[in-house]
């Protein structure tokens, strides 16, 4: 856990799940990028699966606005982050994943998965800069929710149910969830080599936290 996060967890004395004071009332909550993370993992498959290495991929570019209230209309997420700042193989994330990322990954080997990513087979990133979470059809009760979004990427829009476990703070929300997305649910091709011999499986793993403070809070 971030000591910047710890330190606000600690401070926020009137811990309650389903919101304090006025649970009920609408309030917006601006994304905290610093403590925020976006992780995808992403597996080797093919014959030769054993020459390559699994990834992951992660970013803390993420910016935007949680709206929170008791009616549905009330309910908004809105995330997005730049292609740009997508980065492959951070060596200490890799290690935090365990063994499946245990194998030793170059920098050169990192800049080449990532030259894969950002071409035209996969995010486009010379004409897309940005990726874009949307919903405004959230539904559950806290801390259990399920995020009914809308992703933008490559100039087209899929949509994609997202699990979520929210706690709820005086002035602060977090978020975090895991869920398993292929490749064609977002129009994107796989990476493959060799005839198909050495590819990256259809499946990624996404691992998402959120963390975002009331609006007119974060400067405080």
């Amino acid at each position: 856990m971030h000591i910047r996060l710890a330190t606000k967890l600690v401070s926020t004395l009137s811990l309650a799940l389903c919101g304090c004071c006025n649970p009920g009332a609408a309030a917006e909550y601006v994304i905290v990028p610093d403590d925020s993370e976006l992780r995808v993992l992403v597996f080797r498959a093919g014959t030769l699966a054993g020459f390559g290495h699994n990834h992951v991929i992660t970013t803390r570019a993420l910016t935007g606005s949680v709206e929170t209230g008791d009616a549905p209309a009330e309910r908004r997420i809105d995330i997005r982050l730049p292609v740009d700042r997508l980065m492959v193989d951070d060596p200490a994330v890799r290690a935090e994943e365990g063994q499946a990322f245990s194998s030793e990954t170059s920098e050169k080997d990192a800049q080449g998965t990532r030259r894969n990513m950002m071409g035209r087979k996969l995010l486009q990133a010379d004409q897309f800069d940005e990726i874009r979470v949307f919903s405004d059809r959230i539904s559950g009760e806290l801390p259990d929710i399920v995020i009914d979004a809308e992703i933008s990427l490559k100039g087209n829009t899929h949509r994609i149910q997202l699990p979520a476990l929210v706690q709820m703070y005086e002035n602060m929300l977090v978020a975090t969830g895991t869920k398993s997305i292929t490749h064609a649910e977002l129009g994107l091709e796989p990476f493959t080599a060799a005839f198909g011999t050495m590819r990256v499986g259809e499946e990624m793993l996404f691992k998402y936290r959120v963390v975002a403070t009331r609006s007119g809070e974060a400067s405080r």
